[in-house]
């Protein structure tokens, strides 16, 4: 399954590289970038430099400061270049029915003037073309929507055992390949960067849609896929950075909320992974080996070794290319089996807060609406999905400005 996710995916994602040359049409439209920052002082400088370095020519930076407790609006606005050209937002309250992230982004589109909106998470950079080459992928796919999955930064050995593991589980549940393929009912979206036309977005009732969800990028995601509208998933490995998590303790709490609600908390999906990461966890492999090798080489005493090495094999090629399809070294692959018991410590905790019905702990901020029993991850109402809905959007909607660029659904 792994390999076929990974043939998929080099057929339908692309790689956004910033060496390609894609011109821009004479008068792009303005771009708003949100920024939501909640106790963000050790990492808002970066991320706000890199949107100020961007050689899209027409955008506007907004940053939303969600109720917090350090020193974030001072170092933004400290930030060079930041004077004029930084608008920050301060938020004092969070309304009852909303997640301080969603709340904060809802209040930056209120204060956004661009036809499209970019939303980028403060623990995260871009690269100086990352705008322009989104803007061009959307024109040239006919997508009203494009997100990207990072390169990881990562320090510390937790970091480096763990973030690749809970990323590849995060891609098993939503499949690039089958996220872009039109065909294809699956659909997400990466919350730490994702661009988006602001009619497509007031179509699917921008983020008021989404405002309990824990996961709402995700939820947008399959929102605008729903419609019709184009989402489109490429590798922004490249152009987008990010270090999510600097603790254990942090990875651990942090992707616990990230994998149960991209599960929308169904205790038979979450028990499903549980018992696959089981059986493909160290100690099983290793016992499951012992008991083969006493019996396989007396019945097939020429071939027994077969098995065994396409199995090593089949785990340290896709191993090592989903590391580096990240951004991670690929020597940290080896490190996967531990991120795998790891994994299964966490879905232990989820099926424990699943049957607490615990209430959602995010960022601070304790949420008792919010439980882990299913919500709304799913759009409650949509569209008929139908395959050929995105293929018509570039000619349908974007006129001329489609016909600037190639369109082709292969990487």
């Amino acid at each position: 399954m792994r390999i076929r996710d990974a043939l998929k995916a080099l057929y339908w994602v692309p790689t956004l590289d910033p060496n390609a040359t894609l011109p821009l049409i004479a008068q792009p439209p303005l771009v708003s970038v949100i920024v939501p920052a909640h106790n963000e002082q050790s990492t808002i400088g970066p991320c706000l430099e890199s949107v100020l370095k961007q050689d899209y020519p027409h955008f506007e930076l907004i940053l939303v400061d969600d109720r917090s407790q350090d020193l974030t609006a001072s170092i933004a606005k400290s930030v060079p270049g930041a004077d004029g050209n930084v608008r920050i937002i301060s938020i004092e309250n969070l309304p009852p029915g909303w997640t301080g992230k969603c709340h904060a982004l809802d209040v930056g589109v209120r204060h956004a003037s661009g036809e499209w909106l970019a939303f980028l998470d403060a623990d995260s950079c871009l690269h100086k073309s990352a705008l322009r080459l989104c803007y061009c992928e959307a024109i040239r796919r006919g997508a009203n929507m494009v997100t990207l999955s990072p390169k990881f930064i990562v320090k510390t050995f937790w970091e480096r055992a763990l973030q690749p593991a809970f990323a590849a589980m995060s891609c098993i549940l939503y499949p690039l390949g089958s996220v872009n393929d039109p065909g294809s009912p699956v659909a997400s979206a990466n919350g730490m960067f994702y661009m988006i036309s602001r009619s497509a977005y007031d179509r699917i009732d921008g983020h008021r849609g989404v405002r309990e969800l824990a996961v709402e990028d995700i939820g947008i995601g399959k929102r605008i896929k729903a419609a019709g509208l184009g989402l489109l998933f490429a590798n922004g490995r490249k152009v987008l950075q990010t270090r999510m998590y600097t603790t254990f303790r942090g990875i651990v709490k942090g992707w616990t909320r990230i994998l149960s609600a991209s599960m929308n908390y169904d205790m038979p999906t979450v028990l499903k992974y549980l018992g696959v990461h089981l059986l493909m966890s160290f100690p099983v492999m290793a016992a499951s080996l012992y008991l083969y090798l006493s019996t396989a080489p007396a019945i097939w005493p020429s071939t027994w070794f077969l098995l065994p090495s396409l199995c090593a094999i089949e785990i340290c090629v896709v191993s090592s290319w989903f590391c580096g399809q990240i951004g991670v070294p690929k020597k940290y692959s080896v490190l996967l089996t531990i991120g795998n018991l790891m994994l299964i410590w966490v879905y232990l905790i989820v099926v424990k807060k699943i049957l607490c019905k615990d209430a959602l702990q995010w960022r601070g901020t304790t949420y008792h609406s919010s439980r882990y029993e299913p919500t709304t991850l799913e759009p409650h109402t949509s569209e008929i999905y139908s395959s050929s809905s995105s293929s018509v959007l570039a000619e349908a909607h974007w006129g001329e400005e489609a016909s600037a660029y190639p369109r082709f659904r292969d990487s």
